[in-house]
Protein backbone atom coordinates (compact mmCIF):
# COMPACT_ATOMS: atom_id res chain seq x y z
CA UNK A 1 0.00 0.00 0.00
CA UNK A 2 1.36 3.08 -1.09
CA UNK A 3 1.14 6.16 1.15
CA UNK A 4 2.23 9.28 -0.38
CA UNK A 5 3.00 11.66 2.32
CA UNK A 6 3.42 15.50 1.78
CA UNK A 7 6.64 17.05 3.00
CA UNK A 8 5.32 18.20 6.20
CA UNK A 9 4.33 14.63 7.26
CA UNK A 10 7.66 13.55 5.97
CA UNK A 11 9.33 15.98 7.74
CA UNK A 12 7.48 15.13 10.86
CA UNK A 13 8.31 11.38 10.61
CA UNK A 14 12.21 12.07 9.90
CA UNK A 15 11.77 9.90 6.61
CA UNK A 16 13.45 10.04 2.89
CA UNK A 17 10.14 9.16 0.99
CA UNK A 18 10.85 6.25 -1.79
CA UNK A 19 9.26 6.36 -5.48
CA UNK A 20 5.78 5.59 -5.28
CA UNK A 21 4.92 2.22 -7.60
CA UNK A 22 2.07 1.45 -6.87
CA UNK A 23 -0.81 1.84 -10.26
CA UNK A 24 -3.79 0.90 -8.30
CA UNK A 25 -5.37 4.40 -7.11
CA UNK A 26 -7.37 2.09 -4.52
CA UNK A 27 -3.99 0.94 -2.89
CA UNK A 28 -3.04 4.95 -2.88
CA UNK A 29 -3.64 7.13 0.00
CA UNK A 30 -2.31 10.90 0.02
CA UNK A 31 -1.87 12.18 3.60
CA UNK A 32 -1.01 15.46 4.89
CA UNK A 33 -0.44 16.80 8.46
CA UNK A 34 -2.10 19.86 9.71
CA UNK A 35 -2.75 21.97 12.89
CA UNK A 36 -6.21 22.30 14.14
CA UNK A 37 -6.84 23.61 17.42
CA UNK A 38 -3.39 23.83 18.32
CA UNK A 39 -3.36 19.68 17.75
CA UNK A 40 -1.45 17.43 15.53
CA UNK A 41 -3.92 16.53 12.56
CA UNK A 42 -3.23 13.45 10.06
CA UNK A 43 -5.86 13.84 7.21
CA UNK A 44 -6.11 10.65 4.93
CA UNK A 45 -7.62 10.41 1.31
CA UNK A 46 -7.81 7.50 -1.18
CA UNK A 47 -6.53 8.44 -4.27
CA UNK A 48 -9.38 6.23 -6.48
CA UNK A 49 -12.77 7.04 -4.37
CA UNK A 50 -11.56 10.23 -2.04
CA UNK A 51 -12.90 8.56 0.51
CA UNK A 52 -11.11 10.05 3.69
CA UNK A 53 -10.45 9.74 7.40
CA UNK A 54 -8.54 12.17 10.13
CA UNK A 55 -6.24 11.53 13.31
CA UNK A 56 -6.78 14.25 15.54
CA UNK A 57 -3.90 15.19 18.27
CA UNK A 58 -1.17 13.12 17.46
CA UNK A 59 1.56 12.92 19.75
CA UNK A 60 5.61 12.83 19.02
CA UNK A 61 5.43 8.98 20.11
CA UNK A 62 2.59 8.03 17.59
CA UNK A 63 4.94 9.28 14.83
CA UNK A 64 6.93 6.27 16.05
CA UNK A 65 3.97 4.01 14.81
CA UNK A 66 2.17 5.82 12.52
CA UNK A 67 2.16 2.35 10.25
CA UNK A 68 0.41 0.80 12.32
CA UNK A 69 -1.57 3.78 13.36
CA UNK A 70 -2.63 4.64 9.58
CA UNK A 71 -3.76 0.82 9.32
CA UNK A 72 -6.18 0.89 12.12
CA UNK A 73 -7.54 4.24 10.47
CA UNK A 74 -7.88 2.54 7.11
CA UNK A 75 -9.76 -0.64 9.19
CA UNK A 76 -11.93 1.88 11.03
CA UNK A 77 -13.09 4.30 8.28
CA UNK A 78 -13.95 0.58 6.51
CA UNK A 79 -15.74 -0.48 9.10
CA UNK A 80 -17.18 2.80 9.91
CA UNK A 81 -18.90 1.91 6.52
CA UNK A 82 -19.99 -1.09 7.59
CA UNK A 83 -18.04 -3.29 4.64
CA UNK A 84 -17.46 -6.78 5.79
CA UNK A 85 -14.59 -7.87 8.41
CA UNK A 86 -13.29 -10.33 5.82
CA UNK A 87 -13.45 -7.76 3.03
CA UNK A 88 -11.45 -5.66 5.01
CA UNK A 89 -8.48 -7.90 5.83
CA UNK A 90 -8.60 -9.05 1.98
CA UNK A 91 -8.17 -5.21 0.90
CA UNK A 92 -5.05 -4.88 3.44
CA UNK A 93 -3.88 -8.31 2.31
CA UNK A 94 -3.74 -7.03 -1.51
CA UNK A 95 -2.51 -3.77 -0.93
CA UNK A 96 0.55 -5.18 0.99
CA UNK A 97 2.89 -3.36 2.82
CA UNK A 98 2.90 0.09 4.01
CA UNK A 99 5.65 2.04 1.62
CA UNK A 100 5.51 5.85 2.38
CA UNK A 101 6.60 8.06 -1.11
CA UNK A 102 5.86 11.82 -1.78
CA UNK A 103 2.62 12.94 -3.46
CA UNK A 104 1.65 11.89 -6.61
CA UNK A 105 0.85 15.08 -8.56
CA UNK A 106 -1.28 18.17 -8.53
CA UNK A 107 -4.55 16.36 -8.99
CA UNK A 108 -4.48 14.17 -5.64
CA UNK A 109 -2.73 16.99 -3.69
CA UNK A 110 -6.04 19.05 -4.57
CA UNK A 111 -8.30 16.25 -3.54
CA UNK A 112 -6.48 16.17 -0.28
CA UNK A 113 -6.22 20.25 0.29
CA UNK A 114 -9.72 20.13 0.02
CA UNK A 115 -10.04 17.25 2.78
CA UNK A 116 -8.37 19.55 4.88
CA UNK A 117 -9.83 22.53 4.51
CA UNK A 118 -13.34 20.21 5.41
CA UNK A 119 -11.60 19.01 8.29
CA UNK A 120 -11.08 23.00 9.35
CA UNK A 121 -14.45 23.71 9.21
CA UNK A 122 -15.90 20.92 10.80
CA UNK A 123 -13.79 21.62 13.58
CA UNK A 124 -16.60 21.80 16.20
CA UNK A 125 -17.09 17.42 16.08
CA UNK A 126 -13.35 16.65 16.74
CA UNK A 127 -13.38 14.64 19.62
CA UNK A 128 -10.48 15.23 21.68
CA UNK A 129 -10.09 11.99 23.82
CA UNK A 130 -10.07 10.18 20.70
CA UNK A 131 -7.45 9.71 18.30
CA UNK A 132 -9.63 8.14 15.29
CA UNK A 133 -11.94 10.92 14.40
CA UNK A 134 -16.06 9.28 13.32
CA UNK A 135 -17.56 12.65 12.78
CA UNK A 136 -15.46 14.44 11.72
CA UNK A 137 -14.77 11.71 8.66
CA UNK A 138 -18.82 11.45 8.53
CA UNK A 139 -19.21 14.99 7.64
CA UNK A 140 -15.83 15.01 5.32
CA UNK A 141 -17.45 12.14 3.06
CA UNK A 142 -20.99 13.37 2.48
CA UNK A 143 -20.02 16.18 0.60
CA UNK A 144 -20.99 16.77 -2.71
CA UNK A 145 -18.48 16.34 -5.09
CA UNK A 146 -18.52 16.00 -8.77
CA UNK A 147 -16.11 13.22 -10.49
CA UNK A 148 -15.09 14.88 -13.72
CA UNK A 149 -16.47 17.52 -15.45
CA UNK A 150 -18.86 15.51 -17.38
CA UNK A 151 -19.96 13.75 -14.55
CA UNK A 152 -22.90 13.84 -12.18
CA UNK A 153 -22.89 14.95 -8.62
CA UNK A 154 -21.75 12.06 -5.89
CA UNK A 155 -20.28 11.20 -2.67
CA UNK A 156 -17.31 9.78 -1.62
CA UNK A 157 -19.19 6.93 0.39
CA UNK A 158 -20.84 6.28 -2.72
CA UNK A 159 -17.21 5.85 -4.79
CA UNK A 160 -16.18 3.97 -2.27
CA UNK A 161 -18.88 1.22 -2.01
CA UNK A 162 -18.80 1.48 -6.04
CA UNK A 163 -14.85 0.34 -5.67
CA UNK A 164 -14.97 -2.16 -3.34
CA UNK A 165 -17.71 -3.81 -4.61
CA UNK A 166 -15.22 -4.39 -7.81
CA UNK A 167 -12.60 -5.21 -6.01
CA UNK A 168 -14.74 -8.48 -3.84
CA UNK A 169 -17.04 -9.01 -6.47
CA UNK A 170 -19.62 -9.40 -3.86
CA UNK A 171 -21.95 -7.69 -1.47
CA UNK A 172 -19.61 -5.78 0.56
CA UNK A 173 -21.96 -4.09 3.35
CA UNK A 174 -23.37 -6.43 6.68
CA UNK A 175 -24.31 -5.09 9.79
CA UNK A 176 -26.61 -6.11 12.75
CA UNK A 177 -30.30 -4.37 12.38
CA UNK A 178 -33.73 -3.75 14.58
CA UNK A 179 -36.82 -3.88 12.72
CA UNK A 180 -39.24 -1.20 14.69
CA UNK A 181 -42.93 -0.47 14.79
CA UNK A 182 -44.24 2.64 15.69
CA UNK A 183 -47.47 3.45 16.45
CA UNK A 184 -48.33 7.42 16.97
CA UNK A 185 -51.44 7.48 19.41
CA UNK A 186 -54.03 9.39 17.31
CA UNK A 187 -57.54 8.51 19.17
CA UNK A 188 -59.21 7.28 16.62
CA UNK A 189 -57.13 7.65 13.94
CA UNK A 190 -54.24 5.59 12.84
CA UNK A 191 -50.58 6.50 11.55
CA UNK A 192 -47.92 3.98 12.12
CA UNK A 193 -44.56 3.20 10.43
CA UNK A 194 -42.33 0.12 10.53
CA UNK A 195 -38.67 0.14 9.31
CA UNK A 196 -35.14 -1.41 9.54
CA UNK A 197 -32.16 0.44 11.04
CA UNK A 198 -28.27 -0.69 11.98
CA UNK A 199 -28.75 -1.10 15.37
CA UNK A 200 -25.57 0.96 16.53
CA UNK A 201 -27.18 4.18 16.20
CA UNK A 202 -27.72 6.82 19.24
CA UNK A 203 -31.14 8.06 19.98
CA UNK A 204 -30.38 11.25 18.67
CA UNK A 205 -30.74 9.59 15.59
CA UNK A 206 -33.69 7.59 16.34
CA UNK A 207 -35.37 10.25 16.61
CA UNK A 208 -34.42 11.90 13.53
CA UNK A 209 -35.59 8.96 11.76
CA UNK A 210 -38.53 8.94 13.56
CA UNK A 211 -39.40 12.48 12.05
CA UNK A 212 -38.49 10.65 8.63
CA UNK A 213 -40.86 8.56 8.34
CA UNK A 214 -43.69 10.49 9.77
CA UNK A 215 -42.80 13.76 8.00
CA UNK A 216 -42.56 15.95 10.82
CA UNK A 217 -39.85 18.59 10.83
CA UNK A 218 -37.88 18.60 14.12
CA UNK A 219 -39.72 21.70 15.03
CA UNK A 220 -39.61 21.39 18.77
CA UNK A 221 -38.49 19.62 21.75
CA UNK A 222 -38.53 15.86 22.15
CA UNK A 223 -37.87 13.02 24.88
CA UNK A 224 -38.03 9.02 24.85
CA UNK A 225 -38.60 7.04 28.29
CA UNK A 226 -37.48 3.52 28.61
CA UNK A 227 -39.83 1.10 30.73
CA UNK A 228 -39.08 -2.22 31.68
CA UNK A 229 -41.50 -5.66 32.08
CA UNK A 230 -43.08 -3.68 35.01
CA UNK A 231 -44.06 -0.63 33.05
CA UNK A 232 -41.40 1.61 35.13
CA UNK A 233 -39.11 4.07 33.85
CA UNK A 234 -35.64 2.92 33.95
CA UNK A 235 -34.24 6.03 32.09
CA UNK A 236 -35.82 8.84 30.38
CA UNK A 237 -33.38 10.09 27.15
CA UNK A 238 -33.75 13.99 26.70
CA UNK A 239 -32.34 16.34 23.73
CA UNK A 240 -29.48 18.07 24.05
CA UNK A 241 -31.17 21.44 23.19
CA UNK A 242 -33.56 20.85 26.44
CA UNK A 243 -33.08 24.21 28.76
CA UNK A 244 -35.10 23.58 31.93
CA UNK A 245 -35.65 19.28 32.92
CA UNK A 246 -36.90 18.72 36.11
CA UNK A 247 -35.05 15.23 37.21
CA UNK A 248 -36.99 12.42 38.84
CA UNK A 249 -35.59 10.28 41.62
CA UNK A 250 -36.91 7.35 40.37
CA UNK A 251 -35.71 7.59 37.01
CA UNK A 252 -32.31 8.81 35.34
CA UNK A 253 -31.92 11.02 32.40
CA UNK A 254 -29.41 11.04 29.43
CA UNK A 255 -29.11 13.22 26.85
CA UNK A 256 -29.95 11.76 23.37
CA UNK A 257 -26.60 11.77 21.75
CA UNK A 258 -25.11 10.05 24.63
CA UNK A 259 -27.02 6.69 24.71
CA UNK A 260 -26.85 3.58 22.15
CA UNK A 261 -29.76 2.76 20.63
CA UNK A 262 -28.06 -1.01 20.99
CA UNK A 263 -27.96 -1.09 24.38
CA UNK A 264 -32.40 -1.13 24.86
CA UNK A 265 -32.73 -2.75 21.43
CA UNK A 266 -34.26 -5.78 22.90
CA UNK A 267 -38.16 -6.97 23.35
CA UNK A 268 -37.74 -7.12 27.15
CA UNK A 269 -38.21 -3.24 27.12
CA UNK A 270 -40.87 -0.44 25.79
CA UNK A 271 -40.03 3.11 24.34
CA UNK A 272 -42.37 5.63 24.08
CA UNK A 273 -41.36 9.21 22.25
CA UNK A 274 -43.05 12.12 22.70
CA UNK A 275 -42.72 14.96 20.23
CA UNK A 276 -43.71 18.59 20.71
CA UNK A 277 -44.73 18.78 24.14
CA UNK A 278 -47.56 21.61 23.27
CA UNK A 279 -49.56 19.06 20.84
CA UNK A 280 -47.73 15.75 22.90
CA UNK A 281 -47.56 13.69 20.24
CA UNK A 282 -46.49 10.16 21.54
CA UNK A 283 -45.59 7.41 20.07
CA UNK A 284 -45.10 3.75 21.33
CA UNK A 285 -41.90 1.69 19.65
CA UNK A 286 -42.18 -1.66 19.58
CA UNK A 287 -39.13 -4.52 18.81
CA UNK A 288 -40.13 -6.77 16.53
CA UNK A 289 -36.76 -8.57 15.90
CA UNK A 290 -32.95 -8.42 14.77
CA UNK A 291 -31.29 -9.34 11.22
CA UNK A 292 -27.45 -10.03 11.74
CA UNK A 293 -27.14 -9.96 7.81
CA UNK A 294 -28.45 -6.44 6.77
CA UNK A 295 -27.19 -5.62 3.51
CA UNK A 296 -27.31 -1.55 4.26
CA UNK A 297 -25.94 0.83 6.02
CA UNK A 298 -28.79 3.54 6.21
CA UNK A 299 -32.82 2.73 7.77
CA UNK A 300 -35.86 1.50 4.92
CA UNK A 301 -39.49 1.85 5.70
CA UNK A 302 -40.89 -1.30 5.19
CA UNK A 303 -44.46 -0.14 5.30
CA UNK A 304 -46.77 2.07 6.75
CA UNK A 305 -50.26 3.70 7.29
CA UNK A 306 -51.75 6.77 7.94
CA UNK A 307 -51.03 10.46 7.92
CA UNK A 308 -49.20 12.02 10.51
CA UNK A 309 -50.49 15.51 11.91
CA UNK A 310 -49.20 18.55 10.39
CA UNK A 311 -46.89 20.71 12.73
CA UNK A 312 -48.75 23.01 15.41
CA UNK A 313 -51.94 21.68 14.55
CA UNK A 314 -53.06 22.08 17.92
CA UNK A 315 -52.90 18.22 19.37
CA UNK A 316 -55.53 15.31 18.66
CA UNK A 317 -58.92 18.29 18.92
CA UNK A 318 -57.27 20.33 16.72
CA UNK A 319 -55.78 17.50 14.24
CA UNK A 320 -59.33 16.45 14.21
CA UNK A 321 -61.20 19.75 13.69
CA UNK A 322 -58.49 20.16 10.94
CA UNK A 323 -59.72 16.63 8.88
CA UNK A 324 -63.03 17.67 9.27
CA UNK A 325 -62.42 21.02 7.50
CA UNK A 326 -60.28 19.10 5.17
CA UNK A 327 -62.75 16.74 4.24
CA UNK A 328 -65.35 19.79 3.06
CA UNK A 329 -64.34 21.63 -0.03
CA UNK A 330 -67.79 23.99 1.00
CA UNK A 331 -66.03 24.93 4.33
CA UNK A 332 -65.90 28.61 4.77
CA UNK A 333 -61.93 27.85 6.05
CA UNK A 334 -61.11 25.30 3.60
CA UNK A 335 -59.12 26.95 1.20
CA UNK A 336 -57.03 28.97 4.08
CA UNK A 337 -56.44 25.45 5.84
CA UNK A 338 -55.47 24.01 2.40
CA UNK A 339 -52.59 26.49 1.95
CA UNK A 340 -51.40 26.05 5.45
CA UNK A 341 -51.27 22.34 4.99
CA UNK A 342 -49.31 22.69 2.16
CA UNK A 343 -46.74 25.33 4.05
CA UNK A 344 -46.33 22.74 6.37
CA UNK A 345 -45.60 19.78 4.30
CA UNK A 346 -48.80 17.88 5.20
CA UNK A 347 -49.09 14.74 2.53
CA UNK A 348 -50.21 11.53 2.23
CA UNK A 349 -48.24 8.66 3.56
CA UNK A 350 -45.12 8.27 0.70
CA UNK A 351 -42.77 5.15 1.43
CA UNK A 352 -40.64 6.04 -1.49
CA UNK A 353 -40.41 9.97 -0.63
CA UNK A 354 -39.33 8.82 3.09
CA UNK A 355 -36.80 6.12 2.07
CA UNK A 356 -35.55 8.96 -0.40
CA UNK A 357 -35.01 10.88 2.78
CA UNK A 358 -34.12 7.33 4.95
CA UNK A 359 -30.72 6.90 2.28
CA UNK A 360 -28.61 10.25 3.89
CA UNK A 361 -30.43 10.27 7.31
CA UNK A 362 -27.75 8.98 9.76
CA UNK A 363 -24.94 10.78 7.55
CA UNK A 364 -26.49 14.43 8.58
Amino acid sequence: MQICCTKKLNDEMGIVPGKGIEENDLFCWSVHLITVKRRKTLVAVNDSNRYGFVLHGLKANDFKHINELLIQGIRNCLRDEKIKSEIIERYLKAAGELVFSKTRGAKYVARLNRACERVNIFDDCLETKELYQTKVAKRMNHELIKVTQEADYTYPHALLYRDFKLFAGEEIVQCEAVDIMVKLNLDRHTAWRRFITPVDITFKQLHMILQAVFGWKSYHMYDFDILDEANKCILKVISEFEEVFEPSPDCPIRLDSEVNFSEYANQRYKITYCYDYGDNWEHEITIRGTNAEYNKTYPVCLMGEGNAPPEDVGGIPGYVEFLKIMADPNHVDYRTMQKWAQSQWYRNFDMELINNRLETILRL
